[in-house]
């Protein structure tokens, strides 16, 4: 019986415009699905890359502040809704804009420092990020786009978001890669965090 009363009112809420949270509308926010494929690069041994499963995805919007994180499938895909303030650059568009990390094992970390939210007024966003493999032959830190940032400020950045979800670093057996790129996995079991 409670259960039932209880999906009611989930139900209630959830198709009820005025009562949902997806009902709400705030001129300063732009509301969008954000679609995510995470890839490998392409070496000279491969003819095309491939999907990278269980990458870690991070979504901080231009406040600074986590609003998700998530693992790709199986496809290295990943779907997130967001909910980020409008991009007031723009006042022509209804668009908004996100600042995305994908990390995965094997690989270094890489940042989308512009990815849009809603340019082209279909309330999506999308971005296809190329990680590039672990090489102990070459320097392995994180690549970034969009962003005219000297390397080390990225660094502290990445370090900044990584502790904060309670990331810990890949197991590399190369003492030359240190430290090493972080990794998907949380250190200890899914600490507190408040991701808006």
């Amino acid at each position: 019986m409670v259960k039932k009363i209880f999906m009611i009112v989930i139900m209630i809420i959830c198709f009820n415009p005025s009562l949902s949270v997806f009902g709400e509308t705030n001129e300063n926010a732009v509301y969008g699905i954000l679609n995510i494929k995470v890839m490998t690069t392409i070496s000279p041994s491969q003819k095309q890359s491939t999907p990278i499963n269980n990458a870690r995805i991070v979504v901080i919007n231009s406040g600074g502040e986590i609003i998700s994180t998530e693992l790709t499938n199986s496809n290295g895909e990943a779907t997130i809704a967001v909910s980020v303030p409008k991009d007031s650059r723009f006042p022509m568009k209804n668009m908004g804009e996100v600042t995305v990390i994908a990390i995965a094992n094997g690989y270094n970390e890489h940042i989308d420092f512009s990815v849009p939210i809603n340019e082209y007024n279909d309330n999506t966003g999308r971005v296809t990020i190329s990680l590039w493999q672990i090489d102990p032959n070459r320097r392995n830190e994180p690549q970034f786009l969009h962003g005219s940032f000297h390397r080390l400020t990225v660094f502290e950045m990445l370090d900044y978001y990584a502790n904060k979800l309670g990331l810990k670093r890949q197991n590399i057996k190369e003492k030359s890669i240190s430290p090493a790129p972080w990794g998907p996995k949380f250190a200890l079991l899914m600490k507190e965090i408040e991701i808006i």
